[in-house]
């Protein structure tokens, strides 16, 4: 959502999903245990906001056929369409998405939520996940843990035939914005590539605060202890339906 992104990985999105190898599917198995767990079984529709390459939705569509991925990466999206063309993928703008529809289920993994950085944007995208729920709408979102940015990754590593990359990450928290900045640069045999980033933290009330403006509340929360998950909270929370 920030216009200064320059993230070598978006551009590439067969590289995106070398460096994320995805660890056997983790958060999506993840998500199936919290569908079990709060609905009883699958959901019977999904959307995926910030879907990125499209692999964790295509692991869920097994047991969910009614699903729909969307990014704002254009590059992201059109490797998803080349890669898993069964699957609806849309290209979209979190804070403005509006899809005139219902799904039972929404996630947001991979720090989607981060990408956007002013409260009133974070304001607009609790509004598209309220548009897009029913009351009982379970919503899935995966956001950095404030308290554990020190377990982010920071060594980073490509290896395939056409490409062999390493790049080390530092973070920089600038505390008034809450903005945690990472600077990455991949040392290749063509020369150096510089990426950079800007997430921005929420705290839990605070989260819980945008949350409930919107019709929600906060049911449970989950971590994972892959390398690339370490500092991920999993919110679950439900949809109260309107006032």
């Amino acid at each position: 959502m920030d216009p200064e992104v320059s993230n070598l990985l978006y551009r590439h999105p067969e590289l995106y999903e070398v460096v994320y190898d995805g660890a056997r599917h983790a958060v999506a198995r993840l998500a199936e245990a919290i569908f079990q767990a709060q609905l009883g079984r699958m959901p019977a529709s999904l959307l995926d906001i910030g879907c990125g390459t499209g692999r964790d939705l295509e692991y869920l569509t097994r047991h969910i056929p009614d699903a729909t991925g969307v990014d704002y990466q254009q590059p992201m999206i059109d490797f998803a369409r080349r890669q898993r063309p069964g699957i609806d993928f849309r290209t979209g703008d979190m804070r403005t998405l509006r899809l005139e529809r219902t799904f039972e289920a929404i996630t947001s993994f991979g720090y989607t939520l981060a990408n956007v950085h002013t409260n009133r944007d974070i304001d607009s995208v609790m509004a598209t996940y309220a548009a897009h729920s029913a009351p009982g709408t379970l919503l899935l979102l995966e956001l950095i843990d404030p308290l554990r940015t020190g377990k982010l990754p920071r060594d980073f590593h490509i290896d395939i035939p056409d490409l062999r990359a390493d790049a080390i990450a530092e973070y920089t928290f600038h505390p008034a914005q809450q903005i945690l900045q990472r600077e990455r640069i991949w040392r290749r045999a063509k020369g150096p590539v510089r990426d950079s980033v800007k997430f921005r933290l929420l705290y839990p009330k605070e989260l819980e605060y945008y949350l409930d403006n919107h019709g929600f509340e906060i049911l449970t929360c989950h971590d994972l202890a892959e390398k690339h998950n370490a500092a991920s909270a999993f919110v679950v929370a439900r949809h109260r339906g309107r006032s």
